[in-house]
């Protein structure tokens, strides 16, 4: 019986220990990334230079796409003229030709992929200072990407003031 209560009482002043508030005050902002990506200087600056390198590569696929055409349309016409060893050999070289092109197609969207992936990371490492110095001016605990916020309120969003910060330290970023 007096173990119960004692018990109890023990109980009561831990629990009441443990929930007590501190005064250490977590301030939590979040902002967006993606709108980061796409509306800075940088974002801006990465997205026209893959857009480049993506034209330039359409332009060769176009090209050699109109060489094979050319090709196969020489071949059809000779079909009656060419021996069956004679045909069967272009056939055969037009296809490995066709298979050459296939290959450089996907090698220039991987390549553009790569870069895009390469140029984004670095832009990501570009803004880590940029938080931290502004989570320490700001006096703020975390800053949470907005893809990662369920809900919160609008004005725990720094998004704006994240993307000055970032236009005025990241001019620009090569896409290698």
């Amino acid at each position: 019986m007096i173990f119960r209560k004692i018990y109890k009482y023990l109980s009561v002043i831990i629990l009441l220990t443990i929930t007590t508030n501190t005064h250490g005050e977590i301030k939590i902002a979040y902002f967006d990334l993606d709108f980061v990506m796409s509306k800075s200087k940088a974002g801006i600056s990465i997205s026209k230079q893959i857009t480049s390198i993506k034209k330039n590569g359409i332009a060769k696929l176009n090209k050699a796409e109109k060489d094979l055409n050319a090709k196969d349309q020489k071949l059809i016409s000779q079909k009656n003229i060419l021996s069956k060893e004679d045909f069967a050999k272009q056939v055969k070289n037009l296809r490995k030709e066709a298979l050459e092109y296939q290959n450089l197609r996907q090698k220039l969207i991987k390549e553009s992929n790569d870069q895009l992936i390469k140029a984004k990371s670095e832009l990501v490492q570009k803004l880590q200072p940029i938080l931290a110095k502004y989570s320490q001016n700001n006096d703020l605990s975390l800053i949470l990407q907005k893809k990662m916020v369920v809900i919160g309120k609008t004005e725990l969003d720094v998004t704006k003031d994240i993307l000055e910060l970032a236009n005025k330290e990241i001019k620009d970023i090569k896409v290698k």
